[in-house]
């Protein structure tokens, strides 16, 4: 029996009944004032992106799978939300801002996917795909349109993340904030238990990125039968858009460089460290459903994304920037990693002893947790 679609109508009735909801979002975002469907060109066309992530999620959940829904916040900070109301709803929130956010960067992004993808920009999938017209909402192209799809989906995903994992158990108070003012001055494992459930909410945010992709792609390809060059030029423009979107989001809404000595002080992990995490897991991926790609292809793939997705936080003029057109003028390793901090953060033995320590610390609180999937 298929899931009932999702409707932010419906979901906007019932947020203006949800006390819980309301008094999250005032504490988060200062507003509780909610988008309607007609607000905007952009409102509309994300609402149609986190239509397919909150589809996804419903297919994962063991049970209740309506109780996930999603609304938009009129905010202008650059955030989201999940929000556990007594209502025994699991609530994914945008904001506005993080929506405009992520808008205004993604058609310069997609002029430098072009160039760093030529070969990907040559396939039959990627010509049909930028015949599409670009999303409404001030887009302006439709690689552009692609690439917010998949940066927003990460970002819905990953608040559905929360919701999938059961993060409730350990969330006590009702909500968590991609961004939040809230001081993080507890001991040593409570910090590592917040930042190892960051982490999971990543991973499934990527996962439920991935689903939401392959869906969209799979409709616009409308191929009935693939044959082995076209489900390698498939997995090829999936894989690069989907590497790139993602770790947008993740490097968009957070500090780039790592001060070892400030965790403590951190609900999130380090961006640099959170995008070597999902290009890490975008590895695995790749290589579990992308099955026709060779090594070479999908490893070739996952680096670009990342030096692609790297060099667009560089700001003219500063010491990154110092180091990356140096590197770029020498050749030889992408520069962007290096310049930004990457390379040196995955070769930090202490990366290694962090990943380890969150992983001891997401066991150790497992017990606590509610997850809605099944297993």
């Amino acid at each position: 029996m298929p899931l009932p679609r999702h409707d932010f109508s419906a979901s906007l009735a019932l947020a203006h009944d949800d006390t819980d909801l309301r008094a999250q979002l005032v504490k988060y975002f200062k507003t509780d004032a909610l988008a309607r469907p007609d607000e905007s060109d952009l409102v509309n066309s994300t609402m149609d992106v986190i239509n397919w992530v909150v589809q996804q999620a419903r297919s994962l959940y063991a049970s209740e799978p309506t109780r996930l829904v999603a609304a938009i916040s009129l905010a202008s900070a650059q955030n989201a939300l999940a929000v556990w109301s007594s209502s025994r709803r699991d609530w994914i929130v945008v904001s506005v801002g993080l929506m405009e956010l992520l808008r205004n960067a993604v058609d310069e992004l997609g002029r430098e996917f072009a160039r760093t993808f030529p070969e990907i920009m040559e396939t039959g999938l990627m010509q049909r795909l930028q015949s599409k017209p670009p999303l409404r909402g001030g887009f302006e192209t439709s690689l552009g349109s692609f690439l917010y799809f998949s940066a927003l989906a990460f970002f819905a995903g990953h608040e559905a993340g929360h919701h999938l994992a059961g993060h409730d158990g350990y969330y006590v108070g009702g909500a968590h904030a991609e961004q939040s003012a809230e001081a993080n001055d507890a001991a040593d494992e409570t910090w590592l238990a917040k930042q190892a459930l960051e982490r999971e909410a990543d991973l499934i945010g990527l996962k439920l990125c991935r689903m939401s992709m392959t869906k969209l792609l799979s409709q616009l390809w409308e191929v009935d039968q693939y044959s082995v060059a076209e489900r390698r030029s498939y997995q090829r423009v999936l894989a690069a858009l989907l590497g790139t979107g993602a770790m947008t989001a993740a490097l968009r809404i957070t500090p780039r460089q790592i001060d070892w000595d400030d965790l403590p002080s951190r609900n999130h992990p380090p961006a640099v460290i959170r995008v070597l995490t999902l290009a890490g897991s975008m590895s695995r991926s790749i290589n579990e459903g992308f099955s026709d790609l060779d090594d070479i292809s999908r490893k070739w793939i996952r680096l670009m994304s990342l030096e692609l997705v790297a060099g667009a936080t560089i700001n003219p003029g500063t010491e990154a920037d110092r180091v990356y057109q140096a590197r770029l003028a020498r050749g030889g390793e992408p520069a962007a990693v290096r310049a930004t901090g990457m390379r040196k953060a995955l070769h930090d033995p202490r990366f290694h002893d962090y990943d380890a320590r969150l992983d001891a610390a997401l066991a150790s609180i497992k017990p606590r947790l509610r997850p809605r999937t099944v297993g």
